[in-house]
């Protein structure tokens, strides 16, 4: 339970507006990017870099924000396969990566495990 955003106040239906931060000024001086901007994303475009990854789906992500984005800056995203795993039947990999900035400024630090496909393998390795 959200102590945060309480479900009974939530309205389905509400409307929503970015926050002005994000669109106006922010407390760090430049326009910046909501801290979530393409996480999640970029481990795709990895594997996709050598993979045919078309047919992938997110399955867990998580994200270290360091820095904020700053709006204008190209952002620089290196990772790795670090692991893979078969649960369920379903085959994983682990992708880890960062994200830096032009200036070489650490934005954010990422672990994704993607699914290769919904297919369930039947061997014995599952």
């Amino acid at each position: 339970m959200s102590k945060d955003i309480p479900f009974e106040s939530i309205t389905v239906g509400e409307p929503l507006d970015f926050n002005p931060m994000y669109l106006e000024s922010s407390p760090f001086g430049d326009l910046v990017a909501p801290p979530a901007f393409r996480a999640g994303l970029d481990s795709f475009r990895l594997l996709g870099s050598k993979y045919d990854a078309h047919a992938t789906l997110g399955f867990t992500t998580g994200h270290e924000f360091i820095n904020p984005i700053t709006i204008g800056k190209r952002l620089i995203v290196t990772g790795k396969i670090t692991d893979k795993y078969i649960k369920r039947g379903i085959e994983y990999v682990v992708i880890e990566y960062s994200t830096v900035d032009e200036d070489g400024v650490h934005i954010r630090e990422s672990v994704d495990h993607i699914a290769l496909g919904v297919e369930r393998r039947t061997d014995d390795r599952s």
